[in-house]
């Protein structure tokens, strides 16, 4: 048997022994954590080279040391109590995040594990503790919490409600800010749950808008990750307490690297700018004293009417007689006032398909529809005649006046401006004839009228 065969003695043994145990200092000296052997009465009885670095306590200064020593005063407390449960038997191991006191007063974040070694009666007898440094991961985990509790704070003061949420609109969102419960004015106790309850407020003749711009997602083919398309669906929502709101809702879909597709967006309650548009458009279109429409929207109207296939109706130009008379006596509130009466009664005497405008000052204008003949559109003008003649009464004066009542039919004229010329010189045809009358357009009107008119420019060649 040659020697590398021979049976290993027991002082050979030992040798092996004591070379592993000294090859196994090196491993824990030179391990990249920190390594410490404790004893039950909590004093380091070994270190390495990593544990000193974190902390910055030499071996010596260790073996004096009980981990109470290097321990933040808030954190001592309940390292002592699990290091006395471990010491005790009552668990094998723990894992704590806990503050060190660093040999130059600094704060070290660390990640302590910490075992029970037992002797050979199973008896616990020391603890070893590995210490990762964690206080850079500390800062930025910190640091982002701030961050986000800086952005989550943005988006609940902002005036608008931020939401993610699942495309199916079933489905409760993902996170939507606090002032959810505000645009639908109920108390939030689960602000997820509140997306079936906004769903069923939508009204009902909108709920096809909005289901539409849901539907239609259009991602663009892109080999990026993520990717968004931009979004906008205006609509309404009735609220518990009965009103009603307008909600614009700005959103994308969103393509996640999973590939599923989820809901970002914001909600803004434009109440307000959609009643100021309201208000603008309506000031764009209708007389600011009476409310009836203005010559713009007058004008517009008929000229729409007259392009509809078999298109019937006619336009009333009706001035007030001695309306002039009544304003510079009594003042202009009460002219205007007088107004007001005169329009609210053509608003109450037409029907529903008609429409009076105030043309400016005591003039006003009425668009027959569906009238068959002059005839029966000079009928109407009698009518609307003897209406306006009936007494007003305002602040205790006993108002009287007429009106002269010009006809034109969708016949005489080929555009807005024709008829409401021809209206107007059927208005002085009935002035003409004493007032308070009723006078329809007829073709010498506006023959008369151009003669005048060559007469005037003639005379003042002339001249």
């Amino acid at each position: 048997m040659s020697t590398s065969q021979q049976p290993t003695t027991a002082e050979q043994a030992e040798s092996l022994v004591a070379q592993a145990k000294l090859r196994l200092d090196d491993i824990i000296e030179l391990a990249p954590i920190g390594i410490g052997v404790v004893s039950r009465d909590g004093h380091v009885v070994m270190s390495n080279d990593a544990l000193r670095r974190i902390l910055g306590y030499s071996e010596e200064a260790f073996k004096r040391m009980s981990f109470d020593d290097y321990t933040h005063p808030d954190d001592i407390a309940t390292n002592r109590e699990r290091f006395d449960e471990l010491v005790a038997g009552n668990i094998d191991r723990f894992e704590l995040v806990k503050r060190f006191i660093h040999a130059d007063g600094h704060i070290v974040w660390g990640h302590l594990t910490s075992s029970l070694l037992r002797d050979d009666d199973g008896e616990p007898q020391f603890v070893i503790g590995m210490l990762q440094d964690v206080t850079e991961n500390r800062r930025l985990q910190q640091e982002l919490e701030t961050a986000e509790a800086r952005y989550r704070t943005l988006v609940e003061q902002v005036p608008a409600v931020v939401y993610v949420a699942p495309t199916d609109l079933s489905q409760p969102w993902s996170y939507v800010s606090p002032r959810i419960a505000d645009v639908l004015g109920v108390e939030a106790e689960d602000l997820r749950g509140l997306r079936q309850q906004f769903a069923r407020s939508v009204v009902h003749d909108d709920v096809e808008l909005v289901r539409a711009a849901f539907e239609d997602r259009k991602l663009p083919e892109s080999d990026a990750d993520t990717y968004a398309v931009a979004n906008t669906v205006t609509f309404r929502i009735r609220r518990p307490d009965g009103q009603l709101r307008w909600i614009r809702d700005d959103f994308t879909f969103t393509e996640r690297p999973d590939g599923t597709v989820e809901l970002r967006g914001v909600l803004l309650d434009v109440t307000r700018e959609k009643g100021l548009e309201e208000e603008l458009e309506h000031l764009a279109f209708h007389d600011p004293l009476t409310q009836l429409a203005n010559l713009r929207r007058f004008r517009d109207e008929v000229a729409e009417r007259l392009v509809e296939p078999g298109a019937r109706g006619a336009v009333l130009f009706l001035d007030l007689d001695g309306f002039k008379d009544i304003n510079d006596t009594l003042g202009h509130t009460v002219g205007d006032e007088l107004l007001c009466a005169i329009a609210e009664r053509l608003r109450r005497a037409l029907r529903p398909g008609d429409l009076a405008g105030r043309l400016g000052g005591d003039e006003f204008a009425v668009l027959l529809d569906e009238v068959t003949s002059i005839d029966e559109a000079v009928q109407v003008g009698e009518r609307l005649r003897a209406l306006l003649a009936e007494p007003v009464v305002l602040r205790n004066h006993r108002l009287e006046l007429g009106a002269s009542v010009g006809v034109a039919s969708f016949e005489d004229g080929s555009s807005a401006e024709d008829l409401l010329r021809d209206a107007d010189l059927a208005m002085y045809r009935a002035k003409d004839l004493g007032k308070d009358q009723v006078a329809a357009f007829d073709p010498t009107l506006l023959q008369a009228s151009l003669r005048r008119l060559n007469r005037a420019a003639n005379t003042r060649s002339v001249s």
